[in-house]
């Protein structure tokens, strides 16, 4: 696709700062991963620093701080997997499994002597013996190969939201090289030296110096880098590194917490991306969306449908134009702070969760609202997003009583259980409208408000049908049994799994997903997942 051409907006003028964009990325990509909130703004601090000991050209140095913040933006690419490969939280399994080893943790997954404990702590807990010995089995003889496919798909992932936020093609060139190692033993391509573009080296010295510091101080890190000096990482780069680490100043600057606001300022000011005009506004605001749904991809894509559902309430409503594009906005990002619940407890049905899983869930609004507070422009939506998920009754998440709920967040409220009931919850099957309308009206007054939901109502009786798609109208030129079967990727459905669902063979499968990833340049799930919901080819 073509690459969005960056236009420079004064700041006087109602535009999106790119630091507070990509820092409420980073922020939630920290969150996703199970680091610390911080961890990516320490990153692009260290990067920052090492690339100026680098004397980098002024673009390679507006390159790097935008991949630094931007490195883990696919990190929810893979999470619906992981939960269903290990049976778990796999936020706290991951995080856990880094800790194992946190130079290199993802070396060599299959080795039974590091991983013993692990495995018994996080592979299938409560699950009967059979099924946890059976996932055990599979963790040791394809763990390496599964989470060499998750990475992958993260890195993928990255790069398409780079390229929907307008960043130039080298820092989505760097994005999908991160893990690629200077002896070529990296995880991916193996690539090695420097054919890996040097955003990556980089990227990858500052998560080993960031990962050590946090866990065992300056000394750490230092000896985290010169033991893998011109082996996985870049013996220039790491040079560089321990050359800025010689100023105490440096050490000052990434231990002083927050780190954040040194790291906003470190924005290059010459960069052409630094300001977003009013009119690029929606289209982050969807990338921001569609990250958010891929942690879940099976629902995706909830929060366009959300958004559309809302909208259409506030316009019914007759609300102004101005409050109805505040509503519509916020609708889609309600939910970007899902991203701190595992994808394993959003899978649950609800009765089954433990107290600890059911305040992680009730916490995520406030989490959206801490995200959306990182950009200005979005500030507004903030009371929205965190109380979608009130009820009239005031026994909502925070307990806050209905009558205090904005007008907004009610709105969505009715919007967001429309969407959950008629769209496969985790907890029973999908109904129609008419079903979910009638489910909804024994819940006005307590759940939901009477205004909106009748709103909800007017409005179904009086759409149309929507037209059929007709084969002609899919983009790249796909046909109507390949958007059928990019309808299956975004799952958790092995190739098998989706013939079985398609009634063909595993071959045929395979041979649709390469004429299908052909057509619409990607190579990796989540990629096709990415752009079927960019294209609205999701229900």
């Amino acid at each position: 696709m073509a690459e969005v051409t960056p236009t420079w907006v004064p700041p006087e003028q109602d535009a999106i700062r790119m630091a507070d964009l990509l820092g409420a990325f980073s922020f939630a990509t920290s969150l996703g991963r199970g680091a610390p909130p911080e961890h990516g703004a320490r990153c692009c601090y260290i990067g920052v620093r090492i690339g100026q000991e680098l004397e980098l050209s002024a673009e390679e140095q507006t390159n790097l701080y935008y991949a630094e913040l931007l490195k883990d933006a696919g990190c929810t690419a893979w999470t619906s997997k992981l939960a269903a490969f290990w049976l778990t939280d796999e936020i706290a399994a991951r995080r856990a499994f880094v800790s194992l080893n946190p130079q290199n943790p993802w070396r060599n997954p299959g080795n039974p002597l590091s991983l013993t404990s692990w495995l018994l702590e996080y592979v299938g807990p409560g699950m009967p013996l059979a099924t946890r010995a059976r996932r055990m089995m599979d963790h040791l003889l394809h763990g390496r190969a599964f989470l060499r496919e998750g990475f992958e798909n993260a890195c993928h992932a990255a790069a398409t939201i780079a390229r929907r936020l307008g960043m130039p093609q080298p820092v989505q060139d760097a994005l999908l090289h991160t893990f690629e190692q200077w002896d070529g033993n990296g995880l991916l391509y193996g690539t090695t030296g420097e054919a890996i573009p040097l955003i990556s080296r980089i990227i990858w010295v500052t998560s080993f110096v960031e990962g050590s510091h946090r866990m065992g101080g300056r000394e750490a890190a230092k000896q985290a880098v010169l033991d893998r000096r011109g082996k996985a990482l870049d013996p220039t780069v790491v040079d560089a590194f321990l050359s800025v680490a010689s100023d105490e100043r440096f050490w000052e600057g990434l231990e002083q917490e927050p780190v954040w606001p040194r790291v906003r300022e470190m924005e290059p000011e010459e960069s052409p991306y630094r300001y977003l005009g009013e009119d690029r506004a929606w289209d982050v605001t969807l990338a921001l969306a569609d990250f958010a749904d891929l942690h879940l991809s099976s629902t995706a894509p909830h929060s366009r449908r959300v958004s559309e559902t809302a909208t259409r309430i506030a316009r019914r409503m007759a609300l102004p134009e101005r409050e109805t594009a505040r509503i519509r906005q916020a609708a889609l990002l309600h939910d970007v702070g899902i991203v701190t619940v595992s994808s394993f407890v959003l899978s649950k049905p609800e009765d089954q969760l433990t107290d600890a899983e059911r305040e992680q869930v009730n916490l995520h609004p406030y989490y959206s609202e801490r995200i959306l507070s990182r950009v200005p422009a979005f500030e507004a939506l903030g009371p929205l997003v965190a109380a979608h998920h009130e009820r009239m009754d005031g026994h909502g998440y925070r307990q806050r009583p209905g009558s205090q709920v904005p007008l907004g967040a009610r709105i969505i409220a009715v919007a967001d259980r429309f969407d959950e009931l008629t769209h496969t919850p985790p907890d029973q099957a999908a109904v129609d409208e008419e079903q979910a309308v009638e489910a909804m009206r024994q819940e006005i007054g307590q759940r939901l408000w009477g205004e909106p939901f009748q709103a909800l109502v007017e409005d179904l009786e009086g759409a149309a049908p929507l037209p059929r798609t007709r084969r002609k109208d899919w983009p790249a030129g796909l046909t109507d049994r390949e958007v059928e079967v990019l309808q299956l990727v975004g799952g958790v459905l092995s190739r098998r799994q989706m013939a079985d669902a398609l009634v063909v063979s595993e071959s045929t499968v395979r041979h649709h997903l390469e004429h299908i990833y052909s057509k619409i340049g990607v190579s990796t799930r989540a990629a096709a997942m990415l752009f079927a919901m960019e294209h609205g080819l999701l229900n």
